[in-house]
């Protein structure tokens, strides 16, 4: 590791002047004063930090924490008006993806322009042309102006570029979903393998479960302020439980949300064709034998049982699944994965299935969320996933606290 960091950023902040009619800046013009500062917007606080060469950094934070300003004052596109922000090697910002591009300019000639704001020479463009077109999958279109492109389009091209530069820092602002399927599964495991080869990142996204996976630090913004930075898993705890604190007073949880937009596929038919992808075609949540959407049982006595039904795909042949128990605001309490190589496909349509089952069920009375998720078979991407997909009410006796019921015995000593 370098004995340098990467990325500094020095009591850095941004702050914008108070909005101005033009006869209010012909008047200060002509008074010869310029008053800086009052009534002004401070989009990001002062605040000082370090990036190493190999690290990666997560910024979580509520809309309008100042995130997306942090990230473009470490990608250069905003100067700070407060400290200094200093960064060495050559730098990648997916950020406001396709931003960049000429929309009378064709794909290939905005590859070129786009690899050139990243220090790149034609030359060396040229040599990685073929792989930029392959893995953006477009090469039908290539020669189009990019105003005719969807925005999908714009977001393979721009991914494309950005992550075939080699870059020293990988700034990724919530691109790490876009696209379709297909795509979205080798954006997430093209900056994985970034990752893992030592690129510096810097990675903001709701999906905590990005964050936690894939930065070792997080810093938690709010309102323009640092609130927290330190561990991810220290970090992204606070944050969830500052979020489940919102959740309580929401009339729609924002898990909530998530989940009614990826239900759908579980109300489809099973196809005759093996998928592109890993499908969730039905899964089932029964309480004491007793199968619903709203269950009832008993803590430390009730059995639970999930199972899942889907088709698995010829890039994903072994896919696992996983069982997500929440608190009622949406709080993780507990996982369980299926094992390496426990899903295979029994026919040529590469249908499966696999269940799980608890008994004694260890929750204390309360209500409980169960999550249906299918993840590729290194349990790192998530294809398609329920949260809730049920709720389970349980009835308890007894003085214990906290949702687990602690197993183990109890003897004298």
């Amino acid at each position: 590791m370098s004995s340098d960091p990467i990325l500094n950023f020095a009591e850095a902040g941004k702050t914008y002047p108070p909005s101005r009619t033009p006869l209010r800046q012909l008047w200060s013009h002509l008074r010869g004063s310029h008053p800086a500062g009052e009534g002004g917007h401070a989009a990001l606080h002062p605040l000082s930090f370090e990036v190493w060469p190999g690290q990666s950094l997560g910024i979580v934070g509520l809309n309008g924490a100042g995130k997306s300003t942090l990230l473009q004052l470490a990608a250069g596109t905003l100067t700070p008006s407060h400290g200094q922000v200093h960064s060495r090697g050559r730098v990648a910002a997916l950020l406001e993806l396709g931003s960049g591009f000429n929309p009378e300019a064709t794909g290939r000639e905005n590859i070129y322009l786009y690899a050139a704001t990243m220090g790149l020479t034609r030359e060396q463009v040229a040599g990685r042309l073929e792989g930029i077109i392959e893995f953006s999958g477009l090469r039908d279109s290539l020669d189009m102006p990019v105003k005719t492109y969807s925005s999908g389009m714009q977001v393979r091209l721009a991914f494309s570029v950005a992550t075939s530069v080699d870059p020293d820092i990988l700034i990724v602002d919530e691109a790490l979903s876009v696209g379709d399927g297909v795509f979205a599964k080798r954006s997430f495991d093209r900056v994985m393998q970034l990752r893992e080869q030592g690129t510096a990142l810097l990675l903001c996204s709701h999906a905590l479960f990005h964050v936690d996976l894939f930065c070792e630090r997080t810093l938690w913004l709010d309102r323009g302020r640092m609130r927290q930075f330190g561990p991810t898993t220290s970090v992204v705890g606070t944050y969830q439980e500052f979020l489940d604190g919102l959740n309580r007073s929401a009339p729609t949880p924002a898990a909530d949300r998530q989940a009614d937009s990826t239900s759908e596929p579980l109300d489809g038919l099973v196809t005759a064709a093996r998928p592109e992808l890993v499908r969730l075609v039905r899964a089932e949540v029964r309480l004491d034998g007793v199968a619903g959407k709203e269950l009832r049982g008993e803590s430390g006595r009730s059995r639970l049982e999930v199972d899942v039904h889907l088709q698995v795909s010829e890039q994903e042949p072994q896919p696992r699944a996983a069982v997500v128990i929440s608190s009622d605001t949406g709080k993780i309490i507990g996982s369980t994965f299926s094992p390496p190589g426990a899903i295979q496909a029994r026919d040529a349509q590469g249908h499966a299935s696999i269940g799980f089952d608890l008994t004694d069920l260890p929750l204390n009375k309360g209500r409980y969320r169960v999550g249906v998720y299918l993840l590729c078979q290194q349990a790192r991407y998530v294809y398609e996933w329920v949260d809730p997909f049920a709720h389970l009410e349980l009835i308890g006796h007894g003085p214990y606290q906290g949702p687990w019921l602690t197993p183990g015995a109890w003897t004298q000593r």
